[in-house]
């Protein structure tokens, strides 16, 4: 009998520390995995962050990534590095961004109004809007402008250019064909108001349009004061209007479109950054409260003006409203309801 209580009585003990040895690992292994994917808002950042900017190298959201990238590396002690994924104006990002296993927060996305408006798009229709993503911070407000080369006979100013584009196909380059870009809304706004006859190429990025425009393979450059700035500097390029309601003090003998054709339109581009909503909301706040104090730096102020980019750090629900103004806009413009 005894014998028998002592066999029980090792067997539960055999059991009990099995369980516990168990518990322990299955403890720890959790610990790791959620240290491991930066679950724990307190152990952020652990490694390095990489901003997605969804277009080409060399256009004025990827320099202005690459000053944010700098920037931040400063501030957080982390490397911060910028890649370029591109493709269909911004969504082959976005999308992955969104689908991705990227909840650990080491991987910023760069987000513009093209992303607001993808579930307008008649064509390809997406299936994401702003209550899929985690906004952080706004990085700048960058209007857009309407340039001419240099060399160009055919016009000179924008009534020119509107006389011509009447009689005559023009053909403009952008990210994309419809109501998600900006350059192609400008387009189908000169179409619409003044019966000109503006096509759109897709590209892969402002500085993949400003090379064809330089080239002469497309007639005029619709873009943003950002990828125009030194050229319009050196004469490369003749700035013809602004779209805005003012003249920007970057190049304030740039009439608006306004002044030249008595019609008003306003045009401008948002750069600034999410998070897909499987990142920690503290590690979002995190890296909101990082990007929004990096902005008020001499030397980030700097490189950010030099590049012509009108400085903007609004975060939250104030970012949000800054991007549904230009969803309206276009919805106006392509007669979307």
């Amino acid at each position: 009998m005894k014998r028998h209580l002592l066999w029980l009585m090792a067997c539960t003990a055999a059991i009990t520390m099995t369980a516990c040895s168990g518990q322990q690992k299955g403890t720890a292994e959790e610990t790791k995995s959620a240290e491991k994917q930066g679950e724990s808002p307190k152990d952020f950042p652990n490694g390095n962050i990489t901003l997605v900017c969804p277009f080409s190298a060399g256009g004025g959201t990827d320099i202005g990534a690459r000053n944010m990238a700098t920037a931040l590396t400063k501030e957080l002690g982390v490397n911060v590095v910028v890649e370029n994924q591109t493709g269909s104006g911004g969504w082959v990002a976005w999308t992955d961004l969104i689908n991705g296993d990227y909840g650990d927060g080491h991987t910023v996305g760069l987000i513009n109004q093209n992303y607001a408006v993808g579930e307008l798009d008649p064509v390809n229709t997406r299936e994401y809007n702003l209550d899929d993503v985690q906004l952080l911070a706004n990085q700048a407000i960058d209007y857009n402008v309407m340039a001419i080369r240099a060399d160009e006979t055919r016009f000179t100013d924008v009534k020119g250019f509107i006389e011509y584009a009447r009689e005559n196909p023009i053909l403009i380059s952008a990210q994309a064909t419809g109501i998600t870009d900006g350059d192609a809304t400008t387009a189908e706004w000169f179409n619409k108001t003044f019966e000109t006859q503006i096509s759109v190429v897709p590209v892969d990025g402002a500085s993949d349009s400003r090379g064809m425009f330089l080239s002469g393979d497309t007639d005029v450059f619709f873009g943003s004061i950002s990828d125009v700035l030194s050229s319009y500097k050196t004469g490369e390029m003749k700035v013809a209007c602004i779209f805005a309601e003012e003249r920007s003090d970057f190049m304030p003998d740039v009439p608006t479109v306004l002044e030249e054709t008595g019609e008003g339109y306003e045009a401008f581009a948002v750069r600034g950054y999410f998070y897909p909503t499987s990142v920690n909301p503290e590690i979002a706040k995190t890296m909101t409260e990082a990007m929004v104090k990096v902005m008020t730096s001499e030397e980030y102020i700097s490189n950010m003006e030099s590049l012509g980019l009108q400085l903007d750090n609004t975060s939250g629900e104030d970012f949000k409203a800054l991007l549904e103004s230009q969803v309206e806009t276009r919805k106006e413009i392509w007669g979307v309801k």
